[in-house]
This record gives C-alpha cells, sequence and structure tokens, in this order.
C-alpha cells in the first residue's frame, strides 16, 4: 500500500477537491484506492503524529493508523487531503517562512508511515492574494485578530514556496512533491485529481469546476473587524449573520483592496517574486509541476 497526502496548502481549493473525490468513491474504489472522510482521516493522522512523539513504536503506529483509515478494507493506495498537516490557517507565515513548522511534521509523518511509499501534493498560491485569503477565512475562527497582527514581523517580500518545498522534503530529494498553481486549478481539476489518486483515465471523473475560495475580500475582512470592536456580538448565531452582511457588499470575487493595507507595489512585487520561484521549482529535483498545457 502506497500513500498520497496532498497537504495545502489552505486557500488553495481543497475543499473543492474534496467534495470531487468524494463525488468520485465509487469510481475510486473500484480502482483499490480509499479517500476516507476528511475528519476521520484528520484524527487518525494527528493521533498518529501523537503517538510517535511520545515514543510508540512505528510499525504499531502505522498499523493502526491504516486500520483507521481503510476500515480495515483492503486497498492498494490511501489518498488524503489535509492542508493542517501543512500548519493552521491562522499561522501560514513566520517570520522568514512560509509554515514554519513543515520540516517537523514531515519528519514524524515519514517516521509513522515506517518505510511506506509516499508522494506529497501541494498546490501553490501566489503569496500576495493567499496571506490574505488565510486571513480573511480566518476571521471566521478569531474575529478578534488584526490583519496587522496577523502579518506583524513577517517578511512578505522574503516569502518563497521552494523554500517551504525545500523543508517538506527535509532538504533532501528522496520524497517526490507533485504541485501545481491555485490560479490554474479551475482549468485542471481533473489533471490534478488523477495525479492525486493515479487514475488512469480523468475523463471518468465526474464534477464541476465550480468557483473556488469565494468569501469576504481584504477590504471587507479589515472593515468588519473594524466594525466588531466598536459593536461586539454576543452569540456565534449574531457573528455569522453579520459575516454574510459582509461577504454580500464585500466578496473575494469582486477583489476588492484596501491600500492602507495592501499596497499595489506589495502585491507587484510579491506577484513577480511568485513567478521567479515558480520557475525555479520547476527545476526542483523530485518536484513534479502539473500545468494546463502538460501532464505527465
Amino acid at each position: 500500500m502506497d500513500f498520497r497526502l496532498h497537504i495545502g496548502v489552505h486557500r488553495s481549493a481543497t475543499q473543492h477537491l474534496r467534495k470531487m473525490l468524494w463525488q468520485n468513491r465509487d469510481l475510486l474504489q473500484s480502482e483499490g484506492i480509499c479517500v476516507p472522510l476528511a475528519d476521520q482521516a484528520e484524527r487518525a493522522f494527528a493521533r498518529a503524529i501523537k503517538q510517535i512523539s511520545s515514543g510508540v513504536a512505528s510499525a504499531e503506529v502505522k498499523a493502526e493508523l491504516v486500520s483507521a483509515l481503510t476500515e480495515d478494507k483492503h486497498y492498494r493506495r490511501v489518498v488524503m487531503i489535509d492542508p493542517s498537516i501543512s500548519g493552521t490557517l491562522m499561522r501560514p507565515v513566520g517570520k522568514e517562512y512560509f509554515y514554519p513548522r513543515i520540516a517537523t511534521t514531515m519528519s514524524r509523518i515519514l517516521n509513522v508511515l515506517d518505510g511506506a511509499p509516499l508522494r506529497v501534493f501541494v498546490g501553490l498560491r501566489n503569496p500576495a492574494s493567499f496571506v490574505p485569503s488565510c486571513y480573511c477565512a480566518g476571521m471566521r475562527h478569531n474575529p478578534d485578530l488584526s490583519f496587522e497582527g496577523f502579518v506583524a514581523d513577517a517578511n512578505l517580500q522574503g516569502l518563497r514556496w521552494s523554500d517551504y518545498l525545500h523543508r517538506v522534503q527535509l532538504k533532501k530529494t528522496e520524497l517526490p512533491i507533485t504541485v501545481w498553481r491555485y490560479e490554474d486549478y479551475p482549468f485542471m481539476w481533473r489533471d490534478v485529481a488523477q495525479a492525486l489518486t493515479g487514475i488512469p483515465n480523468r475523463e471518468l471523473l465526474v464534477g464541476s469546476s465550480a468557483p473556488v475560495n469565494t468569501g469576504l475580500s481584504l477590504r471587507g475582512a479589515i472593515l468588519m473587524h473594524s466594525y466588531l470592536e466598536e459593536h461586539p456580538v454576543g452569540t456565534r448565531a449574531e457573528f455569522e449573520k453579520l459575516n454574510r452582511a459582509f461577504e454580500r457588499k464585500f466578496p473575494s470575487s469582486q477583489g476588492f483592496n484596501d491600500e492602507l493595507h495592501w499596497p499595489e507595489e506589495l502585491t507587484e512585487g510579491m506577484t513577480e517574486n511568485y513567478e521567479d520561484d515558480l520557475y525555479y521549482i520547476e527545476r526542483m529535483d523530485n518536484v513534479m509541476m502539473l500545468s494546463p498545457e502538460r501532464h505527465d
């Protein structure tokens, strides 16, 4: 049995891909591919990582993990999508890096899998839209956090996905990684699903490329945070009602921005860095880049 782990990143259409795989679960099961429910898989992996950290033997942890994921049925492959492996939505960037703890987590996962074949999958996103999108989504979990606090001390112009991928590989090249651009995903979700699962014919996959990662714009999130500081809500239901109102008025699809907090020159600089970084990533050892023009 081998493992395919899609470890994020957050706000890169992971929920859409999960939904598409679930819609095609009968096809995947007929090919010997297990796609466990998201919550079930996340709990199982979190428990396994905790056990490894506390010194439980790798073989014992792996056996328990496989049992939990497959429900003791026979499969040739387990496919899992879990952005939380990379880190938390509310802490996607550190002072210098994306997801500062990813190397530690990957080391533990390799110990958990105890030599089982593994390929990692990552959807990359322009940092100029990734960072604001994480904050806007994170507002639902922590409405008290300001955008300034969210990006405090982060060197936004210095963020590179290539560094993140090197740390995923533990600065070696034995671990194979498949990546793609979030910006291309709506045009090639079947290619991504085929690469992730290994099914021979992507045209058999049913589903749609509906818009992904809709929600609140950065401008809307900053305004809602200011509103809540002056008019705090008392219940979760009241917060959800307010959030829906702001999403209607300031949807992310309209691309609203706030020049005070996210100036145009920052967007341009981060976007140029992203394009340069992708050029480097395409040439990294044991990293395959999927694109709408080419799928090997």
